[in-house]
């Protein structure tokens, strides 16, 4: 810019003609050059602050202006010429306020023109006009001030050049030259500050995000052991400084909490190894020694180095965890309520049946039987919903135990069948049961509940079969020297159930569909109950159905062999079995997912 103002300046007074020969005397040309260069320095420190009051802004102007006439009467000076200079007072103080004037408004101007916008291009281009037109306006009218009246000595040329033609050319181009290469210097410093800008601004978003993040934040290096990068939250979450998680070698794992280091170390064992993302809860002690409950996901990511590290996340889920505990607590002590309550609430039940039964065998009226028949079906059906939901309790508290005994498994199937076969006719249902010739005839194990789950499948199929069969299979799977597997098939040609809906329905209080407990009753955990009881068996249970083509219910069994066939033989089996046969087979449904 002070190249610019002084190249104007000199190539203007070339362009003034005089009579005589005119030299310049360089040190004083310099001169003139480093002032035009400190008045454009004054003018760009005032135009490159954030604020420009009229103070600021008018301070800045007069130096501007004052350094351009400066610059130009310093230049007048360096002529040398056999001529006196004279200056008229009033044409140069004018200059000078012309020049301040003229600098002020440019850049006041150029300040407000920093901010990109439509505006702003225009801004621009108009105070590059009024700075261009200060300097030759205020040029023009300091040539107009002076006069020159001739000497009969010669000046003193030492140190003093004469401009040529090719001087004037030279001093044209490398102005050009030189003013081009600021432009362009500036284009480019202006494209590497907006690319520095935005990196910076995207570090700075990164650095936020990651900062008000409500999760703990970490890069762990594997060959060290050692965090390369932790969050402000796990200072805030667990109460142990920044500088402790990025010094301490083993920070991680010697705040665990005891029984989780073993389960976290595998974890991150597997994430190093590359066998993808891995997500577990565990638990770590706080600065205060409170217990934090924490889901982790770990995942291996490549380093700027030649080791990689693993990323994790942090969440504190202690509330959660909290609510969960109290939850199975509630209902752990719910159940254990109805488990302890189920003689209580069996026996007046059983009563009212007993009495309603010792009712009907006296001599009644047909509507007082009538009365009472249906009082004792209501009754039978209220004590089978009862008698679920307590088996369930008791399958939750984790005091359901199977009573193993010698049993003969052809007749206890049969009399399992019977009354559900006046089920069957009841609804003109063929209901059929086959048993395989490879099952033995007695076996050891639980048949109160192998005649539950029994009841409980077939009663199901028959009740949403409205028409065809009901077909019962049992087979001998498998068997070797000590225990047996036995494989129950129910068929039916019922309703049937959709295919997302077959794993439902062994879940407590579910049926397929909503419409089927208005429709058929029932409290839903009659499946539930099996599902838990096979599993007590060592067994499993599974449903194959289509909607409108029936459906087949599968369960196994896992029985203990009994050697002899003969009853007596089995009976005293059964009791020599002892203490710790039974323990093998005494399986609790503590240990069942609930």
């Amino acid at each position: 810019m002070g190249l610019g103002i002084w190249s104007m300046h000199y190539i203007g007074m070339l362009a003034y003609n005089l009579p005589v020969p005119v030299f310049y005397d360089w040190p004083t040309v310099l001169m003139s050059l480093l002032i035009a260069m400190l008045a454009s320095g004054v003018a760009l420190f005032v135009v490159s602050r954030k604020e420009m009051g009229p103070l600021r802004g008018g301070i800045g102007g007069i130096l501007m202006g004052i350094g351009i006439a400066a610059m130009h009467y310093i230049g007048m000076e360096a002529m040398r010429l056999p001529a006196m200079c004279h200056y008229s007072v009033w044409l140069v103080a004018l200059s000078v306020i012309l020049g301040i004037t003229i600098s002020r408004i440019a850049l006041w101007l150029t300040f407000r023109a920093r901010e990109e916008s439509e505006d702003g291009h225009r801004r621009k281009i108009a105070s590059a006009i009024l700075m261009g037109a200060a300097i030759p306006v205020m040029h023009y009218t300091g040539m107009a001030a002076v006069t020159f009246s001739p000497l009969d000595s010669s000046p003193d040329i030492t140190h003093s050049v004469r401009i040529s033609t090719l001087g004037i050319a030279g001093i044209g181009i490398i102005t050009i030259m030189i003013l081009g290469l600021t432009i362009l210097t500036a284009l480019l410093d202006r494209r590497f500050s907006a690319q520095s800008l935005k990196l910076s601004l995207s570090e700075n978003r990164y650095r936020q995000l990651v900062e008000s993040a409500q999760v703990i934040l970490w890069r762990w290096s594997i060959t060290s052991s050692e965090f390369s990068f932790v969050n402000q939250e796990a200072e805030e979450l667990l109460g142990y400084p920044i500088a402790q998680w990025l010094t301490s070698g083993n920070f991680l794992f010697d705040h665990l909490h005891l029984d989780d280091r073993e389960l976290t170390e595998s974890h991150c064992t597997a994430a190093a190894e590359n066998r993808g993302p891995q997500r577990f809860e565990h638990r770590m002690i706080s600065a205060t020694g409170d217990v934090i409950w924490l889901r982790t996901s770990i995942c291996l990511i490549a380093a700027s180095g030649d080791t990689d590290e693993l990323v994790g996340v942090m969440t504190d889920v202690t509330e959660r965890k909290q609510a969960q505990e109290a939850a199975e607590n509630a209902s752990r002590a719910k159940s254990e309520f109805l488990s302890s309550m189920s003689h209580e609430i069996r026996t007046p039940m059983n009563g009212l049946i007993g009495m309603t039964e010792l009712i009907l065998d006296t001599e009644l009226t047909l509507e007082q039987r009538d009365y009472l028949t249906t009082a004792r079906i209501s009754a039978k059906s209220l004590l089978a919903v009862i008698n679920d939901i307590l088996d369930f309790s008791k399958i939750e508290a984790g005091k359901l135990e199977l009573d193993p005994t010698c049993f003969n498994v052809r007749e206890s199937i049969e009399e399992t069948m019977k009354p559900l076969a006046s089920l069957a006719r009841e609804k003109r249902l063929d209901l059929r049961c086959d048993i395989e010739s490879n099952v033995p005839c007695y076996a050891f194990g639980d048949v109160s509940r192998i005649r539950q789950i029994i009841v409980n499948v077939v009663g199901n199929a028959i009740k949403f079969t409205e028409r065809g069969r009901v077909e019962v299979e049992v087979t001998l799977e498998e068997q070797n020297t000590v225990e047996m597997r036995l494989l129950f098939i129910v068929r039916d040609t019922g309703v049937g159930i959709a295919q997302d809906k077959q794993t439902l329905i062994f879940e407590a209080f579910s049926q397929a569909d909503s419409s089927t407990t208005r429709k058929f009753g029932g409290s839903g955990l009659g499946l539930t109950i099996s599902s838990r009881l096979t599993q007590a068996m060592r067994g499993t249970i599974w449903m194959e159905s289509a909607v409108g083509k029936g459906s087949s219910c599968h369960f196994k069994v896992c029985l203990g062999v009994v050697a002899k066939t003969s009853p007596t033989h089995a009976e005293e089996i059964s009791h020599q079995k002892g203490a710790a046969s039974q323990k093998d087979l005494r399986i609790s449904t503590a240990n069942l997912p609930t």
